[in-house]
């Protein structure tokens, strides 16, 4: 990610602290993915998978979303199983990992799931799974997608992004 977009997370993190920023940060990528051009895109605040998505060519993406500061994410169970739940609907499990440091992007990883197990999931271990062409359209719009919200994420959070996002789902009906 560029300096910029950088610098504008780790404003909002410093303000809302990690937890809230997970959260946060899942809702920027759930808007980065209308930018991209998905749709049929479910953004879930509590159990399940974090976001459903579907690509112009009409694959299906279930996404859980993890962002972290060191060199690994966690997994646990309840994680898993989300996931497996959503493929019995056809959907592709992934995982969507961004580190906050300087020159990083979201990694997208369709990591098989009898490969996974709770705990901590080193990114060097993502990297083999990526699915480099979403990165591609994912990483730029969500860059587009935190600058632009920037200033009102910062003055209302969560709360705002929620908004945001009601409003594209009744745009797309």
């Amino acid at each position: 990610m560029k300096v910029d977009t950088f610098q504008h997370l780790q404003q909002i993190r410093a303000k809302f602290g990690p937890g809230i920023f997970g959260k946060i940060a899942q809702k920027l990528l759930a808007l980065a993915l209308y930018e991209a051009g998905f749709f049929d895109i479910v953004e879930r605040e509590v159990q399940g998978a974090d976001i459903d998505a579907t690509n112009i060519m009409g694959k299906k993406f279930t996404l859980e979303v993890k962002t972290t500061d060191g060199e690994s994410i966690p997994i646990s169970r309840e994680n898993i199983e989300a996931l497996k739940d959503r493929t019995k609907d056809g959907y592709l499990p992934v995982i969507a990992a961004l580190r906050i440091q300087m020159f990083e992007d979201w990694i997208f990883a369709n990591i098989p799931l009898g490969d996974l197990r709770p705990g901590s999931l080193p990114l060097s271990r993502l990297r083999a799974y990526r699915i480099k062409d979403i990165e591609t359209f994912v990483c730029s719009a969500f860059e587009v997608v935190v600058n632009q919200h920037f200033s009102s994420v910062l003055a209302g959070g969560e709360y705002y992004l929620s908004q945001v996002l009601a409003q594209k789902r009744n745009e797309r009906k």
